[in-house]
C-alpha cells in the first residue's frame, strides 16, 4: 500500500546500530530509535560542514518521471523525487504524518468542515518551481483532474484514484495561494493526497504520462531544496535548487549512484565511493562486510513491507476455500521467518496481519506457535478443521507451524487423495499442480520461494515456480488464472485507506486505477468494512473497522502473511545527520540536513541542524 509507499512509513521497532566504529551515538539516536552501538572513540572530534558533496548508493533505479503513473509508481522513483517534488505532508522518521512547513504558511492545511468534508491549504507565497513559476492551486487542480478516474482527462495510466475520486471540487483563490478542496464522500486519509506535486504548466504540454524511463530534469521541476541536475543510466545528480525559498541545504550536491547489486554497493562503501547506502537486496554477506568496516554505521529495522503468499480466491479458481486453508496449514512460517529474516533482525516475528506491518498501531498480537483445538471461532471457509483463526478477543491464532493432520483432512474433503508421502491426486489420478508466481524484484520473495516450494511439496503439493519482474506482474498472473499462488510484498503506509485496492474491486478490476486485488477476492463484508473505515474521520473508529476487515481475510484465507521485511541503511561517520526512514520513501527528504563531517580544526561552516 505502498504507497506506495507507498508505496510511504515510521519506526515500528528499535533500530539496531550493529556496528558504528568511530560513529557518534547521537546520529543514530537522532533518528528516534533506541540503539545498540559499539563505539571506538575517535582521536579527534568530527563536526559537520556545509557546501560539500555526498553520494548515496542504492540497488534500484528510478523507472519514470511521474510517480503517479503505473510505470513511475516505484520506491526508487518516489525516493529520488522526494528531494525534488513538493508535498503538503510527508511521513517523518518517527512514523508520523507531518505538514511541510516550507510549502504551507504557518503549517496551514486544515479540515474546516465535515459536512461536507472541506480542506483548506494556504500556500507559502514564496513557493516557486525551479523555473520561477509560482506553485499554486493550478498544480493541485491538475493533480486532481488527472487522478480522479475521469475519462475526460488525458491520463490513462494512474497509480491510484483512491481519495481523488471522492473529491467534488478543487478551487483556488487569493491568487492561487489558497486551495479549497471539497469532498463529495468523506475521505479520512486526505493528508496523503497531492503528494509529489508536479508542475501543471509543464505537464499540460508533455501529457500526464511522458515517455521517460527515469526521472527527467525537464519535467520534474523542483519545488524542494534540490533539483535534478543530471541524469544518466547509472546515476542521478541532485544539485541545490537556486530558487529554493527555504533554509539552504547543507550539501550542495547529492549524487545517487545505482549499483548492480549489494556486492557492488559494498565495494562502493568500502572505497568511500558512496557515503550512504540503501540496499534493496540485503544479504548476510553484505551485512557481514559492512559491520566489519571501521567508521561505518549499519542501521537495521523493520520496513513497512509485508511478504505474503496470496491465493487465487475468485469463483473460477481451482482452489476452494478448504484447499486454500489446507495449503496455508502446510506452510511452516516459523521456519521461513527464522531462516530467511532472523539473521538480519532477530525481532522479526511471524506476521499476524494482512494490513499492518509488525509494530504498527493496530497490528494483532503474536500468534500461537501451535494450532489450538478450541472451536470457538472456526474459519467460515470449512467446518472440517478445529483450528481457531481468531479468538473472541481478536487475537490471531492462525498457527505459525504446519498442521499436517488438519491439512490432510481438508484436502480429502475437497476430493483429493494421497498415498503415503506421494502427491495429492484427483479422481483421475492426476497430481494437483500449483503454479507459484514470484516477484523476483523483491529479494525476500526470491529468497523465500525455494524453501516455500519445498515445504509445500513435502506436504504433497506439486509446485512450479514462475519468476516475474515485479509484484504487479506476479499479481497479474494470479488474477488472470495463470497462477494459483503469488509470493509478493505488500507495502503498508499510515494511510490504510489504500488497502481498499488490495482485496476488493472498489477501485476497479485488478490492474486498473490502482486496484491490486490480484486474488479476485469478492466479499461484501470486507468491502463494506474498508469503505466505512476509509470514511471514518475518527482514527480510533477506523482502526476498529480495519482490524475487523483483517479478521475477515483470515477467516477466508485469502493470503498467508509471512513476515515484515527488514531493511538497512548504511552510512559513513564522514557524514552527519543521516536520518533513516525504514518504513517510508522519505530518506532524501532529510538529505537537506546531511552534512560532510571533518575534524573540528578544519570546520569553517556550521551546518543547519535537522528539523524536529
Amino acid at each position: 500500500m505502498t504507497h506506495r509507499g507507498r508505496r510511504p512509513g515510521w519506526w515500528r521497532s528499535a533500530i539496531l546500530c550493529s556496528v558504528a566504529l568511530g560513529a557518534l551515538v547521537a546520529d543514530c539516536a537522532a533518528a528516534g530509535a533506541s540503539t545498540t552501538t559499539t563505539t571506538t572513540a575517535p582521536d579527534v572530534t568530527y563536526v559537520g560542514v556545509a557546501g560539500r558533496s555526498i553520494s548515496l548508493g542504492m540497488t534500484q533505479s528510478p523507472s519514470g518521471c511521474n510517480p503517479h503513473t503505473t510505470a513511475g509508481d516505484t520506491p526508487a522513483t518516489q525516493l529520488v523525487l522526494n528531494a525534488v517534488l513538493p508535498s503538503p505532508f510527508f511521513v517523518n522518521a518517527a512514523g508520523n504524518v507531518e505538514q511541510n512547513a516550507n510549502l504551507l504558511v504557518g503549517n496551514q492545511a486544515e479540515l474546516v468542515s465535515t459536512k461536507p468534508e472541506t480542506i483548506v491549504y494556504t500556500l507559502n507565497p514564496k513557493a516557486v518551481w525551479s523555473d520561477g513559476v509560482p506553485i499554486t492551486a493550478k498544480d493541485f487542480i491538475y493533480a486532481w483532474t488527472q487522478q480522479r478516474g475521469d475519462p475526460a482527462s488525458d491520463s490513462t495510466t494512474v497509480a491510484s484514484t483512491a481519495g481523488y475520486r471522492d473529491i467534488r471540487s478543487v478551487v483556488g483563490s487569493n491568487n492561487g495561494r489558497t486551495v479549497t478542496v471539497i469532498f463529495r464522500t468523506p475521505f479520512a486519509d486526505w493528508e496523503m493526497l497531492f503528494s509529489d506535486l508536479l508542475p501543471a504548466h509543464i505537464m499540460e504540454k508533455t501529457g500526464w504520462d511522458p515517455a521517460c524511463t527515469t526521472v527527467n530534469q525537464a519535467i520534474d521541476l523542483s519545488g524542494g531544496p534540490f533539483r535534478i541536475a543530471k541524469v544518466t543510466a547509472q546515476s542521478v545528480v541532485l544539485g541545490s535548487n537556486p530558487k529554493w525559498w527555504g533554509t539552504k541545504p547543507n550539501s550542495r550536491r547529492i549524487t545517487v549512484d545505482i549499483a548492480a547489486d549489494s556486492a557492488q554497493l559494498a565495494q562502493w562503501v568500502s572505497t568511500d565511493h558512496v557515503q550512504v547506502a540503501l540496499p534493496s537486496d540485503l544479504t548476510p554477506a553484505f551485512l557481514d562486510e559492512m559491520t566489519s568496516l571501521p567508521g561505518v554505521q549499519s542501521q537495521i529495522a523493520l520496513s513497512g513491507t509485508i511478504l505474503q503468499m496470496e491465493m487465487a480466491s475468485g469463483p473460477d479458481s481451482v482452489l476452494s476455500p478448504g484447499m486454500r486453508l489446507a495449503i496455508a496449514l502446510s506452510v511452516d512460517r516459523e521456519a521461513l521467518t527464522t531462516r530467511q529474516a532472523d539473521w538480519a533482525l532477530s525481532s522479526v516475528q511471524v506476521a499476524t496481519s494482512h494490513m499492518y506491518a509488525q509494530g504498527e498501531t493496530g497490528y494483532h498480537t503474536t500468534p500461537s506457535t501451535t494450532p489450538t483445538t478450541t472451536p470457538s471461532a472456526a474459519p467460515t471457509t470449512s467446518t472440517s478443521t478445529s483450528t481457531t483463526v481468531i479468538d473472541q478477543g481478536g487475537t490471531v491464532n492462525f498457527p505459525s507451524v504446519p498442521s499436517p493432520a488438519q491439512a490432510s483432512a481438508l484436502m480429502a474433503a475437497s476430493g483429493y487423495t494421497r498415498v503415503g508421502t506421494g502427491t495429492w491426486d484427483n479422481d483421475f489420478s492426476v497430481a494437483l499442480t500449483l503454479n507459484l508466481a514470484v516477484d523476483e524484484s523483491d529479494p525476500w520473495a526470491a529468497s523465500v520461494a525455494p524453501q516455500l516450494r519445498s515445504q509445500l511439496e513435502s506436504a504433497g503439493f506439486t509446485v512450479s515456480l514462475t519468476p516475474e519482474r515485479s509484484a504487479a506482474a506476479a499479481g497479474e498472473l494470479l488474477a488472470d488464472g495463470s497462477a494459483d499462488l503469488a509470493l509478493i510484498p505488500r507495502t503498508s503506509t499510515p494511510f490504510l485507506s489504500e488497502t481498499v485496492a488490495w482485496y476488493s474491486d472498489l477501485l476497479g478490476s485488478p490492474g486498473q486505477n490502482g486496484s491490486q486485488n490480484w486474488t479476485n477476492y469478492d466479499n461484501g463484508t470486507f468491502a463494506n468494512l474498508v469503505t466505512q473505515a476509509s470514511q471514518q474521520l475518527n482514527k480510533n473508529d477506523a482502526t476498529t473497522d480495519y482490524q475487523a476487515a483483517d479478521v475477515q481475510l483470515w477467516d477466508d484465507v485469502v493470503a498467508l502473511p509471512l513476515f515484515t521485511e527488514p531493511t538497512a541503511l548504511i552510512s559513513s561517520r564522514k557524514v552527519g545527520y543521516v536520518t533513516a526512514t525504514p518504513t517510508s520513501n522519505s530518506l532524501l527528504w532529510y538529505a537537506q540536513y546531511w552534512a560532510v563531517r571533518v575534524p573540528e580544526a578544519t570546520n569553517n561552516t556550521t551546518p543547519s541542524l535537522p528539523g524536529p
